[in-house]
């Protein structure tokens, strides 16, 4: 009889046991750590945008143009670093990449990393239009622009470039330096100011 009940015991135990559900923890999903910083001399004093500090973050946008084909159809890619707190803000846009659409009507990754790997030290073009365009906003809400024929000595360099993906998109994140006049009206200006040793830290999305 005692061996009878511990034989019971035993089994209910192992009954209950069987029953209890095993919580699934989920892999943690990987996530990109995406910069988001602005400094450099403006007309002859430091400046600078900071992540976090006052609420800047980087966005990083699209323009696309979608054509039938045969037609190839082409993105700008913009990146900004910018806060919903402050007016200052600056952005740079480059472009433009063609392709041909798939069903995402999106470049392909390996387009998009060729696309960035191929213009590392762009010329300054309107619009992004071709090349690279600079743009400012200042604390008053004045917006300043860069010139592709403007006379100041100008120039701009991707430094670094990294590809990397998560869940939410594929990225390059990259670092920018330039020095580059701007403007505050591209065709007839009438007044201009002068970013020197500027590094913009950030990143574009496919």
């Amino acid at each position: 009889m005692k061996l009878f009940s511990k034989i019971m015991i035993v089994m209910g135990v192992f009954l209950f046991a069987s029953c209890i559900k095993h919580e699934i923890i989920p892999a943690p999903e990987k996530k990109v750590d995406l910069p988001a910083s602005f400094s450099g001399m403006l007309n002859g004093s430091p400046y600078e945008l900071i992540k976090d500090k006052d609420g800047y973050r980087c966005i990083a946008t699209q323009a696309k143009e979608i054509l039938p084909s045969p037609q190839p159809s082409n993105v700008i890619y913009y990146s900004s670093i910018e806060s919903a707190q402050k007016m200052d803000l600056i952005k740079i846009s480059l472009g433009k990449l063609n392709f041909n659409p798939g069903t995402d009507a999106v470049p392909t990754l390996n387009e998009f990393k060729t696309f960035f790997t191929n213009n590392k030290t762009p010329d300054f073009m309107r619009d992004g239009l071709g090349g690279v365009e600079i743009a400012y906003r200042d604390a008053q809400g004045n917006v300043w622009l860069s010139r592709e024929d403007s006379t100041q000595p100008q120039n701009f360099v991707f430094s670094s470039q990294k590809q990397e993906t998560d869940e939410k998109g594929d990225y390059m994140k990259c670092v920018a330096q330039f020095n580059v006049t701007l403007y505050d009206d591209r065709d007839a200006p009438t007044d201009s100011i002068v970013f020197m040793n500027a590094t913009y830290e950030g990143y574009f999305k496919r």
